[in-house]
């Protein structure tokens, strides 16, 4: 593959992308985020998990969250992961043979739960809801599923959060500015977690945030750095929103390689988390 292959990132509709490989690669790659590892032992410490209980995860993409999770339900509990994405839910099933509990991985729709009313101990979701159409009517379908009492667990990120450094006060200001805008996803959910989880008939117990930051990069081995879109892709969005003329396309890629190849990039982007409770009967 090209250095240059790589360009948007999106998972509306993993199965028919042509570059499904570089998704799923870049899935696994973000799972190992330390902003990724510090939520999900957050998310751990707060839910507590026991035997024998049930719990759901929405959007469950490669499954690796959900199966750390099952260690802690013994065998008489269950895992349940719902994605929109059979390629997705194939990897996840190919790791699950060592669960400890039952493990179900099953296609489906995030705002329309197959599972009934009350039937989960726990529900989480995470990194999902930036890619809806709807996030309320999914939030909403997750308070549906959980029980009286029982917890629901949203991780999300906030691309308006997101930030670059090449020592280019231009740049800097320019994707700024770009990224405060939401142009046909609700890319900017994560600061809205609390909200969706109270309209949802539930109520917040804890919250959490961690910042993803990037200090090395490399262009010229890796078409973009770990985990995240490429520049030339930044640059298109950019230009879309009138924020970068096409003209100066180009110039802004080239800019932002030569101060990663100086070692003067960073980036940074945090996400949020909200542990939130169905009140009880």
């Amino acid at each position: 593959m090209a250095i240059d292959d790589t360009h948007g990132l999106g998972y509306e509709l993993v199965d028919n992308d042509p570059n499904v490989s570089v998704l799923l690669a870049t899935m696994d790659t973000t799972a190992k985020w330390d902003a990724t590892l510090r939520l999900r032992s957050w998310e751990r410490s707060e839910l507590g998990l026991g035997s024998g209980q049930r719990l759901l995860d929405v959007g469950c993409g490669l499954g690796e969250a959900a199966l750390a999770l099952a260690d802690d339900l013994g065998v008489d509990g269950e895992v349940v992961g719902v994605d929109v994405s059979a390629e997705m839910l194939r990897v996840a099933r190919s790791k699950a043979g060592g669960a400890r509990c039952r493990v179900r991985f099953t296609v489906g729709d995030a705002c329309s739960l197959v599972e009934p009313d009350d039937s989960f101990d726990v529900v989480r979701s995470e990194r999902t809801l930036q890619w809806l159409a709807d996030p309320t009517a999914a939030v909403a379908e997750m308070a549906r599923v959980v029980r009286p009492g029982g917890r629901v667990s949203l991780i999300d990120t906030d691309w308006s959060t997101f930030a670059i450094d090449v020592g280019d006060d231009e740049i800097a200001a320019m994707v700024r500015n770009a990224m405060r805008t939401e142009r046909g996803r609700p890319s900017n959910v994560g600061r809205r977690l609390h909200d969706l989880a109270h309209h949802a008939g539930l109520a917040p117990v804890a919250r959490a945030e961690a910042t993803q930051t990037w200090t090395r990069w490399n262009p010229d081995e890796t078409p973009a750095p770990d985990g995240c879109f490429s520049m030339q892709s930044l640059a298109d969005d950019l230009v879309a929103t009138d924020q970068l003329a096409p003209a100066e396309r180009d110039r802004f890629v080239s800019k932002i390689h030569q101060a990663a190849r100086r070692d003067q990039f960073s980036m940074q982007l945090t996400m949020y988390a909200i542990v939130a409770a169905r009140p009880p009967a």
